[in-house]
């Protein structure tokens, strides 16, 4: 039985999550951009066996309060999750976090702002590594922004870019594919997006100065790449790794943007034999 939804008010804002499983260690898990916790839908089973498992809908996704015209910041979704893990009881505790795409980003920018959070974190296809130029911004200019909104939640377009996070999506389950898709068309969270691209500045782990300062993370970090992706270079792995002191790569072998729904038995099984490894890579030198 799936686990049922909860809800929490952050920030003043609405949140569901879920809950589930028992062990001492907690394993929070945050998903990527126009997407939500449903993303993880196909592993939570399979970690709740060895996690307790929160899952969280990020603020302007799934079924989360979808503010207009909010202040989208690195520091504010990092305060988010801050919020939540205390509410939840879960700081003081062996915490461990998975981030995919958007999600890895908010994860290094918490572990950065508030120190001591997590005693290990898996990195997903993340996001925050490649650089997006300002005028980027131009799409969410209203006139553009409508036009675009039409065509990206339209049935035919919305399905072919959800396609393209795969590199097997007949491997995916059939109903969670069909979820995942609905929620990428959500026409609201279309407007976060929007949103998010306005304040791109503020959303930029290079131009918020927190980049430069991953040198300082000093806790294990796993990262797990499709070497089939279409959204976020696999090229860009090695640029992750070399930044991040203690960090381990992993590649996926024929798998695309989302390994947890094309490998949900292979993602797991390595996210929990990194957790519950002993051995590590020694740290980098800060450079």
């Amino acid at each position: 039985m799936a686990p049922r939804n909860r809800y929490i008010t952050l920030g003043g804002h609405r949140h569901r999550y879920i809950e589930t499983g028992g062990s001492e260690h907690t394993m929070l898990l945050l998903h990527g951009i126009s997407s939500s916790l449903d993303f993880y839908e196909q592993v939570i089973p399979r970690l709740a066996a060895s996690f307790r498992v929160l899952a969280l809908d990020l603020l302007g996704f799934g079924l989360s309060d979808k503010p207009r015209n909010k202040d989208y910041t690195l520091e504010l979704y990092a305060a988010l999750i801050r919020e939540f893990l205390e509410k939840t009881g879960s700081t003081g505790e062996p915490v461990h976090a998975t981030g995919h795409s958007m999600g890895g980003k908010y994860l290094l920018a918490s572990a950065l702002l508030y120190p001591g959070t997590y005693r290990k974190l898996v990195l997903s296809n993340t996001d925050g590594f490649i650089h997006i130029p300002a005028w980027a911004r131009t799409i969410s200019l209203p006139g553009v922004r409508q036009v675009l909104k039409k065509v990206m939640t339209g049935e035919k377009m919305s399905e072919k870019m959800f396609a393209a996070a795969f590199h097997r999506s007949s491997a995916v389950d059939p109903s969670s594919y069909r979820k995942n898709l609905e929620t990428v068309r959500d026409a609201e969270a279309f407007d976060t997006v929007m949103s998010l691209n306005r304040n791109l500045m503020k959303l930029d782990l290079h131009r918020s100065g927190l980049r430069a300062r991953l040198g300082e993370l000093d806790i294990p970090v796993l990262i797990i790449w499709g070497d089939r992706d279409q959204y976020i270079s696999p090229k860009i792995a090695g640029s992750v790794q070399s930044e991040l002191p203690c960090s381990k790569l992993v590649m996926f072998d024929d798998c695309g943007h989302a390994p947890m729904l094309e490998y949900p038995d292979k993602f797991s099984d390595t996210v929990k034999e990194f957790i519950f490894s002993e051995h590590h890579s020694p740290c980098k030198p800060c450079s």
